[in-house]
């Protein structure tokens, strides 16, 4: 039941400020219809989807034993090194902070104090969905679905609103990406205990680079 609470869009964890690059997608013409956002999924699914999760899935495996401050350190500095636009690592860690937030009032653990002491500036969201996880008493494979879910349906959810998509169409887009997504989250477990610097790194160029151009719009509806 924790797992559907975090999945639900209305836990207020922040992710409908986000976009995750439709916006400026959408302004530059890359997304212009179903089949376009489709693509922009899949390919999501493939990168940020599996960089999150496997870094949520290790975050999870790690912060459930015994450790050290720097080993949240650790986790956090391999998050944001796979970031490396500004905007978007700063929006990780403003979805990090909002979700330590609000699991801290749901699951009170020591994990998420010690997060938020570790990182002051806020943890990267995959980072911190390990350490929900743990406070929420979720496995690994259950944060590597959560943070694939995100990766899917916070894109969706901003294609609908700005482009004024069928929503029937955009449920169906989201329901097959979520089925192509268990590849995803296999892999994730399966290098959760892998070391640190062997985990994904795959990047997306083109949404990195607009994200430093979305940053410098007079007018957006969207954070990132």
């Amino acid at each position: 039941m924790n797992a559907l609470l975090l999945a639900d869009a209305r836990f207020p964890a922040g992710g409908h400020v986000h976009s995750a690059g439709i916006e400026a997608a959408v302004a530059d013409g890359r997304i212009r219809d179903e089949a376009d956002l489709e693509a922009f999924v899949r390919g999501r699914l493939a990168a940020a989807a599996m960089v999150d999760a496997s870094i949520a899935a290790a975050a999870h495996h790690r912060l459930s034993r015994p450790h050290d401050v720097g080993v949240l350190r650790a986790l956090d500095n391999e998050a944001a090194a796979r970031i490396p636009a500004p905007p978007l690592r700063e929006g990780s860690r403003r979805l990090g902070r909002q979700l330590l937030r609000v699991a801290s009032a749901c699951w009170p653990h020591p994990v998420l104090d010690e997060l938020v002491g570790a990182c002051p500036a806020g943890a990267c969201y995959p980072v911190a969905l390990g350490g929900v996880g743990v406070a929420a008493e979720l496995d690994a494979e259950a944060v590597a679905q959560l943070a694939a879910h995100h990766a899917v349906t916070v894109p969706a959810q901003a294609a609908l609103r700005l482009l004024g998509l069928d929503p029937f169409r955009v449920a169906a887009i989201t329901a097959r990406a979520l089925r192509a997504a268990d590849v995803v989250v296999r892999r994730a477990v399966a290098a959760a205990a892998d070391p640190l610097e062997d985990l994904p790194a795959r990047g997306e160029p083109l949404v990195e680079i607009a994200a430093m151009h979305h940053q410098r719009w007079d007018v957006r509806m969207f954070a990132t």
